[in-house]
């Protein structure tokens, strides 16, 4: 039985992988919806400067761990800390979604999405000039009676010097 699925969100992101986690053989069909309404919520909210917007689907207790390590705890600091951001050092700054990685849940209440994102060439508080990058978020939604809500979220920026030695890909240039 093939336990791979591959899809294409209706925003027209690359393709992903859904892996079922064992025990359980599938996503709920509303899960792909949830998710990917949560990552238009997102894109919407960064391109309108409004971290209300990017974390209305998320739980009270949300964590956030950013780019450079600060780890955000609860809902209103996670939305506080981005509209600060959004409204200086990432204002106009282009945000694109480049597709979910991978998609599966890890128990009957848990989902695990991990996500590909292009960000603008942007100007960091210490006047620092960053390039435009793509960074790799995972994000772990949680079942609520409201359904999938976002619980924790992680963003890593991709070195693509370093990804040229990923162990997993086999030899460089190989």
């Amino acid at each position: 039985m093939n336990r791979r699925t591959l899809m294409t969100l209706a925003a027209g992101a690359p393709l992903m992988t859904a892996v079922p986690a064992l025990g359980q053989t599938s996503l709920a069909p509303d899960d792909r919806t949830a998710i990917a309404g949560w990552l238009e919520d997102y894109a919407a909210g960064w391109a309108a400067g409004d971290g209300g917007r990017m974390y209305r689907m998320a739980t009270d207790d949300l964590e956030w761990v950013n780019i450079v390590g600060m780890h955000w705890r609860g809902k209103p600091a996670v939305v506080a800390a981005h509209d600060v951001y959004l409204g200086t050092m990432f204002k106009g700054v282009p945000f694109t979604l480049r597709g979910i990685e991978s998609l599966r849940p890890v128990g009957p209440d848990v989902v695990l999405a991990v996500v590909r994102w292009s960000v603008g060439a942007f100007t960091a508080p210490d006047g620092a000039v960053i390039p435009a990058t793509d960074d790799r978020m995972t994000l772990v939604f949680r079942r609520t009676p409201d359904g999938l809500r976002l619980a924790h979220g992680a963003n890593i920026q991709i070195d693509p010097v370093a990804a040229n030695f990923d162990p997993s890909k086999g030899p460089p240039g190989g």
